[in-house]
């Protein structure tokens, strides 16, 4: 009866050292998964603002003073972003930086740069300075706000340009 019983024991033992390690590996593989995204509507981000309906800004269009612009030299004329970006001012635009523009940049008369491809505020400073205004996208981004590189052939801003552009979609913030 003693063997019977130490058989007994020994594979309880056993079997519990082997429940034991099963549960040990299936612990530590739980504990070092990667975490799954939650799918569910509550883990979702908003998109919109989180503000009552009562507390937000619907923003329809883009103006003028809404948009920095700085201004690089990419001719040989001397002191022309500057006067250039006092054109601007003058015409509503907010003052960024000015400076001379980098070597390998040619423009003859006024180029724009913005990194966002159909950007409003881009479309907006171009217009400003002429229907031949081109708008580049560049994944540089040469100062603050827009960046408008002025050749020896830009003599001054458009006389009938718009003052807004209208947003293709309308922008919703809090008050």
């Amino acid at each position: 009866m003693t063997d019977r019983r130490h058989l007994i024991t020994a594979v309880t033992l056993v079997g519990t050292a082997a429940v034991v390690v099963f549960m040990s590996i299936w612990g530590i593989n739980a504990v070092t998964a990667p975490i799954k995204k939650d799918s569910s509507p509550a883990a979702t981000p908003s998109t919109g603002p989180t503000c009552s309906a009562q507390n937000q800004t619907i923003v329809r269009y883009v103006r003028r003073s809404d948009v920095t612009v700085s201004v690089f030299n990419a001719g040989q004329l001397s002191g022309r972003a500057q006067a250039t970006l006092n054109l601007l001012e003058h015409a509503g635009f907010k003052p960024g930086a000015i400076g001379n523009a980098a070597a390998g940049i040619v423009v003859s008369r006024a180029q724009v740069r913005t990194t966002i491809i159909n950007d409003p505020k881009a479309k907006l400073v171009a217009e400003a300075l002429g229907p031949q205004t081109k708008v580049v996208v560049d994944v540089t981004d040469y100062g603050p706000g827009i960046d408008v590189f002025i050749g020896d052939q830009f003599k001054k801003l458009a006389r009938h340009a718009p003052q807004r552009i209208l947003l293709t979609h309308p922008v919703v913030t809090c008050k």
